[in-house]
């Protein structure tokens, strides 16, 4: 099997680690502070990482820890801009609207590449914004503080997605993403002190919640993006991406019992069009439709 094709199943799976942790992460953030939650979360993938890859924990040098923190950050800001909206919003809508990272990754590429952005990443940043707007604007016009928390969780994951991509091809992927976790977990539990509110989480639901996703939506997630991802491109990976809002979707309908209500399904697919669109080549379509024959660039 070629290394695109294992990237792309292993990728697929994590996601849907991802889209469950959506259900888990509410309830948890629910019992115990958000930060203490993050914290925890973090150390544990982390710990799980360093003893499974012990023998790789040594040669630590200054640009391999610089770039893990300075990445380690990005995820930080990440998911605490995430966090902090699914106490506001549901975990379905949060799902779809962190979905939007799909259609800033390639508008990012173009930013640094300094090239224009083509014709389909226009119409897709057109067609997922009305469906954001669908999903968070209320009868009233006004958004939710939660979706605007989420929002901003989509474009730092985006961020993160491309430095992922540029950096995994330069370290060492295990202690690389190790670096990352451990930046999480200090950062958020640094955090939690200062609000006098890390205390050690008590009860089966909150240590459910934070055992699934430090084990399978953070250290094997992580190890497996950072270890895979340069095996495809950044907009493939965002795309594979695309499909956690689904899984979240049907854990939230599933676990939570939420509704999924005309607006969410009408806003999400037209998000999930925009992500499509993303990656489509809508110019040529366009040239095809009128009959003309495009000429190689």
């Amino acid at each position: 099997m070629s290394k695109n094709f294992v990237a792309t199943i292993l990728l697929l799976i994590g996601t849907a680690f991802w889209g469950i942790t959506f259900v888990y992460v509410k309830e948890g953030i629910s019992i115990i502070n958000l930060y203490t939650f993050l914290s925890i979360r973090f150390i544990i993938g982390a710990a799980l990482l360093a003893l499974i890859f012990i023998h790789r924990m040594k040669n630590f040098d200054v640009e391999i820890i610089k770039y893990g923190i300075f990445l380690g950050m990005v995820l930080a800001f990440s998911y605490i801009a995430q966090t902090v909206g699914l106490q506001y919003t549901s975990a379905s809508k949060a799902a779809f609207i962190t979905g939007l990272s799909v259609v800033f990754v390639p508008l990012f590429l173009s930013i640094l590449k300094k090239k224009p952005p083509t014709v389909n990443n226009i119409l897709a940043v057109f067609v997922a914004t009305s469906g954001l707007a669908v999903l968070t604007l209320n009868s009233g016009f006004s958004i939710n503080t939660g979706d605007l928390w989420v929002f901003l969780c989509a474009i730092l994951f985006a961020i993160y997605i491309i430095l992922v991509g540029r950096y995994t091809r330069i370290f060492e992927s295990i202690k690389f993403t190790v670096i990352q976790l451990v930046t999480v977990a200090v950062f958020t539990g640094i955090i939690a002190v200062s609000m006098g509110e890390y205390v050690m989480p008590r009860g089966y639901v909150v240590w459910h919640a934070i055992l699934f996703c430090a084990v399978f939506a953070t250290a094997f997630m992580y190890a497996i993006q950072n270890q895979f991802q340069k095996f495809i491109s950044e907009v493939k990976a965002a795309i594979i991406f695309s499909f956690e809002p689904l899984f979240a979707a049907m854990a939230a309908y599933y676990y939570l019992n939420e509704q999924i209500t005309f607006r969410i399904v009408i806003g999400g697919l037209l998000i999930f069009t925009g992500m499509i669109i993303s990656e489509v080549r809508v110019n040529f379509w366009i040239f095809r439709k009128a009959g003309v024959k495009k000429t190689p660039s």
